[in-house]
């Protein structure tokens, strides 16, 4: 809008009327983002830690090392986000979703999560524009791997699995016979393994495969199967190439299945061909099912793109249910465990016949 034609606009006031529509949510669109940027900062500079014993903002930048003034609206503006109160002696105090989430002693800590979420997101906004505008590039290495999966992209998701996935899921499995009588399972692209170990938990006759990248498998996976102490063995290669193992009577697939469909055909026959027969494969997955209304999923989607380039993206429950069927599995049940912060449902296919190599 050039100033004359603002100009325009104030001169003529008298023939305006109030919009019809609000401006409010355009702001709160864009206030978002500093409320994103708020609590990034907060994690980086260990308030929420700090603030496990309730204290007023000076002792707290005493405490950290911080701008006393910038500290006090800093904790105002937490407030304001919910993730602070004020406590009956005027102290600032953590929220149960801080206590929960944003402590790093806390079991379901998420910080590593918001960390990489705020580099990802500061590596793409600048690109948005031109990939809208060209066509996604890609952020492919050298050797074909996406760059994104290094150990801390693999600590990221651990934390996020455990910020409710994991739980929703584990509830939901405990009530499938197949696999609550399953003796072998796999789970394929399983990255950091926490799937596998509380398969192994909730089953005990279970033997679980995690099969990933070799630069994950021989990370964060080994470290964590070490420490728990399970029966959950360890496979590396690329799925689309190396041979992922045999005698399944279960294959669960979480997150993997965005590639184009010539690409998910290859991945859904080989599972088949490592099924036992009468095998159940068990696909978690963000469903874009309305995607003009799931936010998360159309958002994933969009910012997916952007980093796999040449790469399909976000299925509806119908589409991957076709490709799910088109490689010898039969859909036996379909599961919502979405929650507000992950669009995800589960799955169910017996393996009805096999497939060619």
């Amino acid at each position: 809008m050039k100033p004359v034609e603002i100009a325009d606009t104030v001169m003529n006031l008298n023939r305006l009327t109030v919009p019809k529509v609000d401006v409010g949510q355009i702001r709160n669109t864009a206030h978002a983002v500093e409320k994103f940027y708020i609590l990034c900062s907060a994690i980086e500079l260990e308030v929420f830690d700090d603030l496990r014993n309730p204290k007023n903002a000076m002792h707290l930048a005493e405490d950290l090392g911080l701008h006393q003034g910038m500290t006090q609206k800093l904790c105002a503006a937490l407030v304001a986000s919910d993730f602070l109160r004020m406590n009956h002696e005027g102290k600032y105090a953590l929220t149960d979703l801080a206590k929960t989430f944003l402590v790093t002693s806390s079991p379901l800590y998420q910080g590593d999560h918001i960390k990489l979420m705020k580099k990802r997101r500061e590596e793409m906004a600048s690109k948005l524009s031109e990939a809208i505008k060209n066509g996604p590039s890609g952020m492919r290495t050298s050797s074909g791997d996406l760059g994104i999966f290094d150990q801390n992209f693999t600590i990221s998701m651990a934390q996020y699995a455990l910020g409710g996935c994991l739980q929703r899921t584990v509830e939901f499995l405990k009530t499938n016979d197949d696999f609550m009588k399953a003796r072998r399972s796999l789970d394929l692209g399983g990255g950091h393994g926490l799937y596998s170990i509380a398969f192994s938990r909730l089953n005990p006759e279970l033997e679980a495969v995690v099969f990933d990248l070799p630069s994950v498998i021989e990370g964060f996976t080994r470290e964590m199967v070490s420490i728990c102490d399970c029966n959950v063995k360890l496979l590396s290669g690329y799925m689309t190439k190396d041979d992922i193992g045999s005698d399944y009577d279960v294959v669960f697939v979480s997150e993997v299945l965005y590639d184009p469909k010539e690409s998910i055909n290859v991945i859904l026959k080989k599972i088949n061909n490592s099924l036992k027969e009468g095998g159940i494969l068990i696909s978690k997955h963000f469903h874009q099912d309305d995607i003009h209304e799931d936010l998360v999923a159309v958002f994933s989607d969009l910012m997916f793109s952007m980093v796999s380039g040449d790469r399909h993206g976000i299925y509806s429950t119908s589409e991957l249910c076709h490709l799910i069927e088109s490689n010898g599995f039969s859909v036996v049940r379909i599961e919502d465990i979405r929650s507000t912060s992950n669009p995800s449902r589960i799955i169910i296919a017996k393996k009805v016949s096999e497939q060619p190599e």
